[in-house]
C-alpha cells in the first residue's frame, strides 16, 4: 500500500515537473513581444525625424520611449519566469525520480 502512494506521488511529481518544463520552454520560445518591440522601434525612429521640425511631436516621442523601455521590462520579465519555471520543473523531475529509487527498497 504505501509503495504504490510512492509511486502515484512519484508519478504525479513526474508530470508536474514535466508541464512546468514545457510551460517554460513555451514562454521562453514564444516571442510575442519581438514583433511589438520592432514595430515601436521603427515608429519611434519616425517620431524623432518628425521631433526635428515638429516641437509638439517631442511629448509623443518620450511616451513612445518610455513604452519601449516598458516592452523591453516585460520580455524580460517573461524570459525570467520560463527560466524559473524550466529550473524548477526539472528539480521537481529530479525529486520524483529520487523518490521512484526509494520504491524498490
Amino acid at each position: 500500500m504505501t509503495e504504490t502512494i510512492q509511486l502515484v506521488m512519484a508519478i504525479v511529481l513526474f508530470v508536474a515537473g514535466l508541464a512546468m518544463v514545457i510551460s517554460g520552454m513555451l514562454i521562453i520560445m514564444t516571442r510575442e513581444y519581438q514583433e511589438t518591440m520592432r514595430v515601436l522601434s521603427n515608429q519611434s525612429t519616425r517620431l524623432s525625424g518628425k521631433a526635428l521640425s515638429d516641437i509638439g511631436v517631442q511629448a509623443a516621442l518620450e511616451g513612445t520611449a518610455q513604452l519601449l523601455e516598458s516592452v523591453t521590462r516585460l520580455v524580460q520579465t517573461a524570459i525570467g519566469t520560463g527560466v524559473f519555471l524550466c529550473l524548477l520543473g526539472t528539480l521537481i523531475c529530479g525529486v520524483s525520480f529520487w523518490m521512484l529509487s526509494l520504491v524498490g527498497q
